[in-house]
């Protein structure tokens, strides 16, 4: 558990905006259709907007600890990774060819 961060601060700012798009992330992972996913981004946004005003540094622990329980909950086990990035499915598909010659020996 890390130690408590105080509300309105830049750390906290950026924990909170972290947790924001892991959550779209989880979202785009379960849906198949973008209107159910555009539905979900809207109800994860006012889940947040509830929370925005909170000051009590202890109660905003409390619900960063809930949202990162109902991340972990949710985390899918085969989420989606773009085809060019690392573990995606063009990942390295067209590896350069070696420059060197293939067979050793002085032909």
């Amino acid at each position: 558990m890390s130690a408590p961060i105080l509300p309105f601060t830049e750390a906290n700012s950026k924990r909170i905006a972290s947790m924001f798009r892991r959550a779209l992330r989880t979202a785009f992972d379960h849906s198949m259709k973008f209107s159910v996913y555009r539905q979900t981004t809207i109800q994860i946004r006012q889940q947040f907007e509830t929370n925005k005003d909170i000051r009590d540094p202890q109660e905003l622990e409390r619900v960063i600890e809930a949202a990162e329980a109902k991340l972990a909950h949710w985390k899918h086990p085969d989420p989606y990774i773009p085809p060019s990035r690392p573990g995606g499915t063009k990942w390295q598909r067209n590896v350069p060819v070696a420059r060197g010659p293939l067979v050793p020996g002085n032909w």
